[in-house]
């Protein structure tokens, strides 16, 4: 494993430099949006413009380059520069539009901005530019992954750029039926739910997990066929969950049982790998154990909503605590944890915790939280928490990787 940071430290530290500032610019909006229900915005500013800027940020140039700059280190030579320089002009690429695309979304959303005598999406279009650069890293990776030996952490991103195509054609999706002459809500909301989910379930989740295979070193592991358990149930699991992300009361019962297979298949690959990491040497670090606590959440989540107990994940609050627990707590603490495999511990224990806050203030708005323990001076303390993981991610953007 220490092979793949040191590739990061030499070839692609600028990139994740540039992910850690994307971070905390994309946080920053979401501290804005909070703010926003505590007193009055300017004119211009609206909350559900900030809220696509904040996930925008955090999906573009965040979570999506880090994860690519470790796939691409894990499939060049660190003797090669030119497969590293190829990498890099498509990551510095995707990160400019995706830095382009911010300031659009914000002042914008997805309305058309007047040029001249046209009206134009700039976010949009900027967005569709973004997913082209996702398969021109695809190719990339694709040529050079194709020499090498599968071994369980390689079969991993090799699902998780799959599930990072399939969920872009829930986007593109989503732009033409802005063009078309249809009118319903529920195609445009079912598209991006569909893009959602193969996005945070798919690429998102095999792509990080992928990650943290190989900080267990295990990546000169041969690959055994059960390890097939370990991507399949994953990746088309979360091409079927889409429907959870809709009212229940329009779901006909093939898309409900759609929704339960989903989730019965990811949750058979989740297990899995919790059950193979608590078995690795990364039980030993009290930073791993944190983030294989916040996995063990998410199965519990996911598993609350496969059996009858009135669980609906496409519950506002519910739903809001569950992407930022997928994304905000396991995914972003492993990737933190996995480029600095031995050192900056204090800033990864002040992650955790400030991601731990704002998962904590986030269960208490979810609806399912004892009202008596629920304090009057709640959404104070959703701004407060939002500014808590920013910190430490500052600290390292001056730190060497």
């Amino acid at each position: 494993m220490s092979g793949i940071p040191r590739i990061i430290k030499s070839e692609f530290s600028t990139i994740w430099k540039l992910s850690l500032f994307s971070f905390v610019i994309a946080a920053f909006t979401g501290f804005l949006y909070r703010y926003g229900f505590l007193g009055p915005l300017p004119g211009w500013l609206h909350l559900i413009n900030i809220r696509h800027a904040h996930s925008h940020l955090m999906f573009f140039n965040w979570i999506t380059p880090a994860i690519m700059a470790w796939m691409a280190a894990a499939v060049i030579s660190p003797a090669n520069g030119k497969d590293a320089r190829q990498f890099k002009i498509c990551l510095y690429t995707m990160m400019a539009l995706g830095f382009l695309s911010w300031p659009f979304f914000l002042l914008y959303g997805y309305r058309p901005v007047t040029i001249g005598s046209a009206r134009l999406p700039i976010a949009a279009i900027l967005s569709g530019m973004v997913m082209l650069s996702w398969y021109g890293f695809g190719w990339l990776y694709y040529g050079r992954r194709k020499k090498l030996q599968a071994t369980l952490p390689l079969l991993l991103f090799d699902a998780a750029l799959v599930a990072l195509v399939v969920s872009s054609l829930g986007a593109w999706g989503v732009s033409a039926y802005q063009f078309s002459s249809l009118e319903s809500p529920l195609i445009s909301k079912a598209l991006t739910s569909f893009f959602l989910g193969v996005f945070t379930e798919g690429w998102v989740m095999l792509g990080v997990l992928g990650m943290i295979w190989n900080a267990a070193e295990t990546s000169k592991t041969e690959v055994k066929a059960y390890h097939n358990w370990f991507w399949v149930p994953l990746l088309f699991g979360s091409m079927l969950i889409f429907p959870y992300s809709l009212d229940q009361s329009i779901l006909t019962p093939p898309m409900l049982y759609s929704a339960k297979a989903g989730l019965l298949l990811i949750l058979i690959s989740l297990v899995l790998h919790l059950y193979g990491l608590v078995k690795t040497s990364l039980t030993s670090s009290g930073v791993w154990l944190a983030i294989l606590l916040f996995l063990g959440l998410k199965v519990l989540f996911q598993a609350g909503a496969l059996l009858p107990t009135g669980i609906w994940p496409g519950e506002h609050g519910l739903r809001i605590l569950y992407l930022h627990l997928t994304l905000l707590g396991f995914g972003s603490a492993a990737l933190i944890a996995a480029i600095y495999p031995a050192s900056e511990h204090l800033a990864k224990c002040f992650y955790i915790a400030g991601a731990g806050a704002v998962l904590i203030t986030l269960g208490m708005f979810s609806g399912y939280w004892p009202k008596v323990l629920i304090p009057g001076s709640l959404i104070y303390l959703l701004a407060v928490a939002a500014l808590l993981p920013i910190a430490p991610l500052i600290w390292l953007l001056f730190r060497k990787v």
